[in-house]
Parts: structure tokens; C-alpha cells; sequence
């Protein structure tokens, strides 16, 4: 019931929008695509909410639901071999006033994957250090909600020169069905302050301040009296780490919700050149400084660890519009370093006969150092209104991931990259009726680096019989990355004007394979075939 209501609050707006929205014509209104309108500007996807005064499109917003089933066991570890995915999504850019314009995004899913275990947390990607299970055996069904809304405000205080604000809020749920079960929840708030000033007609300038809370809650039980054994594994990093006995204490403490903690500060700028009419380039320039925590601040409970890092983006657009053409060159580049360490701490009494704890000199777990490039180019051409008849889009992705997790006097070093490359192209066929969408995609990556390499600072003693291990995330987690692997997709659309509304409707149907080009007792296949079913309206 409760998916049910988020459903019909998400597409209620349709029955919302005020009655003007509907006087556009009918040619208008078929020939605008949301994506199309909504990435023509490089300022208006950026942090700097204050240059949404730049939107110069009439209104233009979409409401779509969503239905996505994948099934194959070439996934990460963390992942579903058989999962099922629900979204529903509003989303519009809105001109209230000739000084004053908003953006505004609301979306609800609802992921159901079967046979999964891997990470206690919705996603494992860039944390400072994670929760695993210690077994294959116990896999189960597990449940996500996740709830997204982004809202932008610019406004024009004189010539051009604007000031804006955006909030972009998630909060999630997430849940195991099998021991060891967990229940995750996540609230992750970003917000930005900016400034925007244009200069003459070539130049133009922003700045954003950043402020990002990131808290990640984890708690587990088992159900009834089950006398059984569970480990967790806290993995320091390329799955080095220590093993965990489920008990009333510790990471996985019984029933104890313990928060993963990440605060960041940051700012950017933004310029953007027009030396030529049509010819426009844009730089955007990012830093932000984390730090954070896993447990509770207080003398009387436990902070296990904490964490710092330094992360840094650069953004950059060469974008030429022509005679119903448009061509355009993305970079990006985007780096993390980051440090984790381990509290000691002894329990101690006071006076009052009161527990608290006292804490010594940390000790280091991890470092690990994420980068990203990608290049892209864009050729759009046969733009009629604001739909081009054909769209052509490749890609280079390099993804470089160095980290070394530490279990004195051991250490386990690993050194990955990845490349890929993609291309992918559409076709809209303008029809008496409505419009045709034929679209299909092409990728192609590989990986390189040792699993693992292994080594000791210091000879260990005859008792120390070397550190904890998951050798089976390990492996399966290498070849999700670094095996060669093809990817294949096409799709399917058509819009056209519901009856006596005039409100363009589209439905898409999207499918996607993967195929890994290898054998391995670690993956649990070498396929994943997902299919997309997609309805919708814009307005």
C-alpha cells in the first residue's frame, strides 16, 4: 500500500499543472525532449543553482514510471543476480518570473533483489571501509526504498547577476530477509549556496559553496533464538581485515544501530568563454574536504573509526551550435584520497561507578585513492524545435582505484584500472501520429593490476598465522572490474498526444546484456540481461 501511494503522489502532479501549460500546439509539444532541453547548457547541470537563470526554453516538465528486471550472475558482489526495480519520477524546470526560475526533481524507487549478501550497506562505493558477510551460504532476499528530491532557486537581482540556492535530499531504507539479517538507513543531504555574473557577452563566472551530510545507520539482528555462529568481515580495504563474531558488542553489535558518519565542505568555481557566436566553453572547477566516523560521539559508547579525505573535480565543455546541429566535447576528472583508522580504547569506571571509555593513539586501516576520466563527444543534428532527428554520443570512461589496507605487521596492496569505451546513437522518426524512437548502444571494457599484493613490514611472530580473508568477494569483485566484458542494448519508443489533453505521452522499452569474456568458479555467471519498460508524460 505504501508503494502504492508513492506512485499516485509522484504522478498527481500531471493533474496539477495549471491550464496554460496545455495551450502549446501540437507540433510544440511533440517536438521537445526533456534530456535534450535540460543538458543543451553545461551551467544548468552544475552546482551553481544561481545560473538557472540562464533557462531561456519555455517551461517544460515530465512525470514517468518505470519498471526495470535484470537477471544474470555476471554482477559485483554486493549485487543481485536476480532483481527487480520500480521507479516513479517528477521533474520540471520552471520560469515564475522574468528574474526568477526553479528546478525541481522528486523521485521514489523500490529495488527487490533475490540470492544477495555482500555489503550491510545500500552501496559500498567510496566508504572508508565495509561490512561484509563471511559466507556464501547466507544469502537472501533483500529490499531497498530510496526517496530523492532536488529543489533550485535562482534569481536575477540586476543584470544578470544572480544568487541562487539548491537542496538535493535522499533518504533510503534498506533491509536482509535471512541471517544474519541487517536494516540499513540512509540520509545523505546536500546543500549549495551560489553566485552568478555574467560579463559583457563572451565572458561569464560562478561560485558555489557546498555543505554534504552523509549518514549511513546499520543494525543487526537474527530471528528468534538461532544458535547459530554468523561472521562479519570488516573489510579495511582490498579485503583485508578482521572477522567479527556477532555478539552484543563490536561493529555488528545485536540490535545496536551504529552510524557510519560523513561531513564535507566544499566550493567551486565556474567560467565560461564565447569567443565565436554558437561556440561556447565551459570549466568547472570543484574541492571539498571529508572527514567522518563510524559508531557514536559519546564518552559512553564506542567511535570504531574514523576518516578523512580530500576530494577534488574538474569539468570541462567545448560546445558548438550551428544550423540545427549541435556538437559538443566533455572532459571530466574526478579524484578522492582518502585515510581510515581504527580507535583503541579501554573500558573504564569513574567514581560513580558509571562505564566510559578512554581512547589512545589511532591506528591506521586504509588508504585508498579513487580517480575517474571520462571523454565524451556529443553530435546532435536535424534539431527540429527542440528534438533532434539523430543523436551520436561516444565515450572513453578510465577508472583507477589504489588502496592498501593494513593488519599489523601485514599489508595487502591493489592497484586496478579500467577502461571503457562506448558509443551509442538515436533515431527519431517524425510519423503523422506521433514520434518514432529507435536507439541502440555498444560498450566494451577491460581492466588491468594483480588482485592482490601481499607483504609484512616487520618478520611476524611464530603465533601470528596471518590476517582474515574473503577470498570469494575478493576474486569476484577483481573480475567484475577488470575481466573483459561486452555490452549490447537497443530500444524502442513512441510519443505521441493523449486524447483530449494534449499532453506529449511516450512509452519506451530498453533492454541491455552484458557478457563477460571468461570462466571463473568466482562468478556466479558470465551474463546479465536487464529489460526496461518506461511511461510517461511532458508537459
Amino acid at each position: 500500500m505504501k508503494k502504492l501511494s508513492s506512485y499516485i503522489i509522484l504522478l498527481a502532479g500531471t493533474l496539477l499543472v495549471p491550464v496554460g501549460l496545455f495551450s502549446q500546439t501540437t507540433d510544440s509539444l511533440l517536438l521537445r525532449d526533456f534530456n535534450f532541453v535540460g543538458t543543451s547548457d553545461a551551467w544548468l547541470g552544475s552546482n551553481n543553482a544561481a545560473a538557472l537563470t540562464r533557462w531561456h526554453s519555455r517551461n517544460i516538465s515530465r512525470a514517468e514510471l518505470s519498471s526495470h528486471y535484470q537477471r544474470g550472475g555476471f554482477v559485483n558482489y554486493n549485487e543481485s543476480p536476480r532483481a527487480w526495480n520500480t521507479t516513479g519520477r517528477v521533474e520540471s524546470f520552471y520560469r515564475l518570473s522574468p528574474r526568477m526560475v526553479v528546478y525541481g526533481q522528486m523521485t521514489y524507487d523500490s529495488f527487490s533483489g533475490r540470492e544477495m549478501t555482500g555489503s550491510a550497506f545500500i552501496s559500498p562505493h567510496r566508504k572508508p571501509f565495509d561490512i561484509a558477510e563471511d559466507s556464501l551460504t547466507n544469502a537472501g532476499k533483500k529490499h531497498f526504498d530510496t526517496y530523492h528530491l532536488i529543489g533550485a532557486l535562482s534569481w536575477q537581482m540586476w543584470r544578470g547577476l544572480s544568487i541562487g540556492a539548491k537542496v538535493d535530499f535522499t533518504a533510503a531504507n534498506a533491509a536482509k530477509y535471512r541471517d544474519l539479517r541487517h536494516k540499513t538507513k540512509l540520509m545523505d543531504l546536500n546543500l549549495f549556496a551560489s553566485i552568478y555574473a555574467p560579463m559583457g557577452r563572451t565572458l561569464s563566472f560562478g561560485a558555489n559553496y557546498q555543505y554534504h551530510r552523509n549518514t549511513e545507520s546499520v543494525s543487526f539482528r537474527t530471528y528468534a533464538e538461532n544458535d547459530k555462529e554468523f561472521l562479519s568481515f570488516i573489510n579495511y580495504g582490498p579485503w583485508i581485515g578482521e572477522a567479527e563474531l556477532f555478539s552484543d558488542q563490536g561493529y555488528t553489535a545485536r540490535g545496536i544501530e551504529q552510524p557510519l558518519v560523513s561531513e564535507y565542505q566544499g566550493a567551486g568555481v565556474q567560467a565560461a568563454w564565447t569567443p565565436l557566436p554558437g561556440l561556447n566553453w565551459y570549466n568547472d572547477f570543484q574541492l571539498a574536504y571529508r572527514h567522518g566516523y563510524y559508531g557514536r560521539k559519546s564518552p559512553y559508547s564506542i567511535t570504531f573509526m574514523a576518516h578523512n579525505s580530500h576530494l577534488l573535480t574538474y569539468t570541462s565543455r567545448l560546445q558548438w551550435r550551428g544550423n540545427r546541429q549541435e556538437h559538443s566535447v566533455d572532459i571530466n576528472f574526478t579524484q578522492e584520497n582518502l585515510r581510515n583508522v581504527r580507535n583503541t580504547y579501554r573500558n573504564l569506571t569513574n567514581e560513580k561507578g558509571a562505564s566510559y571509555y578512554e581512547y589512545y593513539d589511532a591506528v591506521k586501516t586504509g588508504n585508498r585513492l579513487w580517480q575517474d576520466f571520462h571523454v565524451g563527444y556529443t553530435a546532435r543534428w536535424g534539431i527540429v524545435n527542440e528534438l533532434p532527428l539523430w543523436s551520436v554520443q561516444a565515450g572513453l570512461n578510465v577508472n583507477r582505484r589504489k588502496q592498501t589496507g593494513y593488519d599489523y605487521p601485514y599489508f595487502r596492496h591493489q592497484q586496478l584500472t579500467r577502461t571503457e569505451g562506448s558509443l551509442r546513437a538515436e533515431h527519431n522518426l517524425l510519423l503523422r501520429s506521433g514520434v518514432l524512437s529507435l536507439r541502440g548502444n555498444v560498450a566494451y571494457a577491460k581492466g588491468s593490476g594483480a588482485a592482490y599484493e601481499d607483504g609484512t613490514f616487520i618478520k611476524p611472530s611464530d603465533k601470528q598465522k596471518g590476517f582474515p580473508q574473503m577470498e570469494a568477494f575478493l576474486y569476484r569483485e577483481y573480475l567484475y572490474l577488470t575481466a573483459p566484458q561486452y555490452t549490447f542494448g537497443g530500444g524502442v519508443g513512441y510519443a505521441f498526444h493523449f486524447p483530449a489533453t494534449r499532453m506529449k505521452t511516450y512509452i519506451n522499452l530498453d533492454a541491455v546484456h552484458h557478457k563477460a569474456n571468461v570462466r571463473n568458479a568466482f562468478l556466479a555467471g558470465r551474463d546479465n540481461t536487464g529489460v526496461t519498460l518506461t511511461i510517461g508524460c511532458a508537459f
